[in-house]
């Protein structure tokens, strides 16, 4: 029988403390226990939560006993206990749903049972796990119905193209009821042990003089490693419809534009009112992103910065994690299929958030130095490597001005996630709007790449 749960009231105040809760600019209204699940020490709660607003999410919240809310996610034999429902392929029923584990060829054969466990810090929306030096498992903290994009491209780049720049995926869990489709709960990967947080390790670098220089060869090799990835996903087989390409269409391009128009409006709601947010024509977006008609859309990482990537110095190697997605999205929509072009305007914007913020401690010049030759780097690694993909247009300067209007569309959600989460960073995506937009404007009257 599942254990008795907290008060709703002190639940709803230790949910908005948590760093992975997305309603932090709401007030929550309603709190209601869909589920329990009685899994080994703790006890898996489905929570549904009702905001201000009218908008309801819903949660997965580990909990250990006790009459205040503890995340059993630090607590070792609680997530042994997954893992051993994961490697069993096993299920626990709760008094609504199931917890269902699958595993896959590459689960180690061998996992200690009294392997030692550490929560990362540092992660938004999700919640990892380190089990002794083997495994990583990702539990994620918003349920929503279907498969996680993350575990359907890790299995994907694992099992088929067997891609050597992501972590093996080695099982999942899943959760569902008898009338809704299961939601991934958590995935569970090989764990990179000799590898430094991409997003640390440039920063470290920025700031080390004796290092500055490795940052940019480190990032033109990020670049054509980032073009293996898109080339991957462009060539999944006909067998798999959720990933395999298609051409882009007209009506590809004018809702991409539309959605960048859309999203520069919900900047322009969600920024403070002292803060200036441009406006960019639907018709200036549409008429770069014309460049892509006839070529392909697939799927991609969906949300990439510096932060989802893993970095080996000794030996220049990147590995490139977490394809969850913009967590502010949809999952629908973050399973579409879309321009690759995306993924490496979302790496422009990560190496401005890394220039500015270094920039309190450098010559502001350098910075700006820097982050042109950073650009560079990454973006010429990447058409060396792409070079002749079906999902790139003719030509650089095409390339460059469809990647602008991407820019365009990531700085403005950017603005949206820190108005909700890190308020005092938004000048950092107001500053990237800006000049995404003049870049966008200025190519097309130059005709410069």
């Amino acid at each position: 029988m599942a254990s008795k749960p907290p008060p709703s009231e002190a639940l709803a105040a230790w949910l908005r403390e948590q760093r992975w809760f997305g309603g932090k600019s709401r007030r929550i209204t309603g709190l209601e226990h869909d589920d329990a699940v009685d899994l080994g020490p703790a006890t898996l709660n489905v929570l549904r939560v009702t905001l201000d607003d009218g908008t309801i999410q819903r949660y997965a919240v580990p909990l250990s006993p006790g009459a205040a809310p503890v995340d059993a996610l630090t607590d070792a034999a609680f997530v042994r206990c997954l893992l051993e429902l994961v490697r069993d392929d096993a299920r626990v029923a709760g008094r609504a749903g199931v917890v269902t584990g699958h595993r896959t060829r590459a689960f180690p054969a061998a996992l200690a049972h009294d392997a030692p466990t550490r929560s990362l810090r540092g992660e938004q929306s999700n919640t990892s796990v380190v089990i002794g030096d083997t495994l990583i498992l990702k539990h994620f903290r918003r349920l929503e119905d279907g498969v996680s994009p993350d575990l359907e491209i890790t299995r994907f780049l694992t099992e088929t193209a067997e891609f050597p720049h992501t972590p093996a995926l080695a099982g999942w869990l899943a959760y569902g009821t008898d009338d809704e489709t299961p939601a991934t709960l958590a995935v569970v990967h090989a764990l990179v042990r000799d590898a430094r947080d991409g997003w640390e390790w440039m920063l470290a670098a920025m700031r080390d003089e004796g290092r500055r220089p490795t940052t940019l060869s480190a990032l033109r090799r990020l670049g054509e490693i980032t073009a293996e990835l898109h080339l991957a996903l462009a060539h999944a087989p006909a067998s798999a419809p959720s990933l395999a390409a298609e051409p882009i269409a007209d009506a590809d391009i004018t809702r991409w534009a539309a959605e960048a128009v859309t999203q520069l409006m919900a900047a322009r709601a969600a920024a403070p009112p002292e803060t200036s947010v441009p406006v960019v024509p639907a018709a200036e977006l549409r008429d770069a992103l014309a460049a892509l008609r006839g070529r392909v859309k697939c799927r991609h990482h969906g949300d990439f910065h510096l932060g989802q990537t893993l970095y080996r110095s000794s030996t220049n190697a990147w590995t490139i994690v977490d394809f969850e997605g913009e967590p502010l999205r949809p999952r629908a929509e973050r399973r579409r299929k879309h321009s690759p072009l995306r993924d490496v305007a979302g790496m422009l914007r990560s190496i401005a958030y890394a220039a500015e913020t270094t920039r309190g401690g450098m010559p502001g010049a350098w910075v700006d130095r820097w982050e042109t030759s950073a650009r560079a780097a990454f973006l010429g690694g990447y058409l060396t490597g792409a070079a002749g993909a079906p999902f790139l247009p003719d030509g650089d300067a095409s390339v460059r001005r469809v990647v602008a209007a991407f820019e365009v569309e990531k700085a403005a959600y950017e603005i949206v996630y820190e108005a909700n989460n890190r308020p005092a960073w938004i000048a950092i995506p107001v500053r990237g709007l800006v000049s995404a937009a003049a870049a966008l404007t200025a190519r097309r009257t130059s005709g410069a790449p």
